[in-house]
């Protein structure tokens, strides 16, 4: 499967699961869906390094991609419970369609420090969801 497919699967099974967060939050704290979801999130990736062969160890070292593994963690943590903290304070339609707004930082990111072309149609891709999200926050 091509990395579009994969990204469009993300793109639906992330918006069910918001949802299906957001049921859930109506009876319960945040911090108990972060921990079974997230748990069952890394119990997945193991399953993933077991049977795809890999090895974390082999991959563990004092380097740079290990540093920057670190920092996507830190990021990641920060992002997932401010996503959970918002979706349990605020409408699906608005907090779901802000969070989704990431992948306009993770392009600009792109453009400026992995050095990934501008085109006039990502930037105008980029313009169009800022201003979904601002017909969608009123």
């Amino acid at each position: 499967m091509n990395y579009v497919l994969w990204a469009t699967l993300a793109m639906g099974t992330y918006g069910v699961m918001a949802v299906l967060l957001k049921v859930a939050l109506k009876d319960m704290p945040f911090e108990v869906p972060l921990v079974i979801m997230n748990t069952i999130l890394v119990v997945a990736g193991i399953v993933l390094v077991v049977v795809r062969g890999q090895s974390v160890v082999a991959h563990l070292s004092f380097s740079w991609p290990t540093l920057v593994v670190l920092m996507a963690g830190v990021a990641l943590t920060v992002s997932v419970i401010a996503f959970y903290t918002a979706l349990s304070r605020g409408p699906t339609s608005v907090v779901v369609p802000v969070f989704a707004m990431n992948f306009a930082v993770a392009s600009i990111l792109g453009f400026v420090f992995l050095g990934e072309s501008v085109t006039t149609t990502r930037v105008l891709g980029i313009v169009l969801a800022g201003a979904s999200i601002l017909l969608l926050t009123r």
